[in-house]
């Protein structure tokens, strides 16, 4: 009968033929994981603007809808969204007020992907 001394234990443990190629898949993915943070991140980041503006959109034109002049509205909105443009329009009993930003993505890479996030709110003239 013959024995093959560490015969089985070569088959088991795979560590003594595997020459780094753990750390290699690592380093391999850390960008990966990075550039997938960077998108969550930015992610989250372009919603909280989003309803940020759709927010202001909306107190905005409500106070107008209201009577507040619009100096006061142009000074609260620049106060609450100093990057977003604004415009309003007044219609038949109504009043629409549109909020404007341009969001970039935050890394120097990416920079030139850049997109317009507009939200706008109408509201009902209120008469006394």
């Amino acid at each position: 009968m013959v024995m093959w001394r560490g015969w089985s234990r070569g088959l088991l443990d795979s560590t003594q033929h595997d020459r780094g190629s753990a750390v290699i898949e690592t380093a391999m993915m850390i960008p990966v994981l990075i550039a997938l943070t960077v998108l969550l991140l930015t992610g989250l980041q372009t919603g909280m603007t989003a309803l940020h503006l759709a927010d202001t959109a909306h107190d905005l034109a409500r106070g107008l809808a209201r009577g507040i002049s619009v100096e006061d509205i142009q000074l609260q909105a620049h106060t609450q969204a100093p990057d977003a443009e604004l415009t309003m329009t007044q219609g038949d009993q109504m009043i629409t007020v549109n909020l404007s930003q341009q969001v970039t993505v935050p890394i120097p890479l990416f920079s030139r992907f850049s997109f317009n996030l507009d939200r706008s709110s109408t509201a009902p003239l209120e008469s006394l």
